[in-house]
């Protein structure tokens, strides 16, 4: 006898003795949150679209955003819920992780904006943040006059306000410091 015809044999007994042949969920593989509570999504919605036969093809714009999740446990089933404002929904487990529906459930917050700048720098967008911005003043500034509004009508001005930001907040820091 071999190995296939052993387990259709086993199926066969499972099913005439009325077992279901799917297995009960084990702590390990059924979803349990974390201590912390939330988890987060990475949310990527198309706001503005193509319009075909059309001489002005314009992209579309894309907005980024992060979802927060909070799950309950249904009293009827037994498993965790999330209620997206239309339907619930369940985790389920992937080789790399959970997801719900299709998108990645991430546990903290900063694993849902890598996974967003992963999404910008493949539609082609940019978000600059204070914090990715150099700690050299002279720097700063050389970034800031390229960019300023009044002198480049190409600007990134959300670059330049960035920019800002940080001399202001370095001054503040140093100033501190001095006093």
């Amino acid at each position: 006898m071999t190995n296939a015809q052993r387990r259709a044999a086993w199926l066969a007994s499972q099913k005439a003795e009325g077992k279901d042949s799917k297995p009960e969920p084990t702590p390990g593989s059924a979803f349990c949150p974390h201590e912390a509570g939330a988890y987060y999504l990475a949310t990527v919605d198309t706001v503005g679209t193509f319009k075909m036969f059309v001489r002005d093809l314009k992209p579309p714009v894309y907005t980024y955003g992060i979802t927060t999740v909070r799950f309950e446990l249904n009293p009827e089933t037994g498993k965790w819920i999330w209620f997206d404002g239309e339907k619930n929904q369940s985790p389920r487990k992937t080789q790399e992780g959970w997801r719900l529906g299709s998108r990645r459930l991430h546990d903290t917050r900063e694993g849902a904006e890598a996974e967003l700048q992963r999404e910008m720098a493949k539609n082609g967008d940019r978000v600059t943040r204070v914090h990715d911005l150099p700690d050299d003043m002279a720097a700063l500034k050389k970034i800031r006059s390229a960019n300023h509004p009044d002198r480049n009508t190409d600007a990134d001005q959300d670059l330049y306000q960035a920019v800002v930001e940080k001399l202001d907040r370095m001054r503040t820091l140093t100033l501190r410091a001095e006093a």
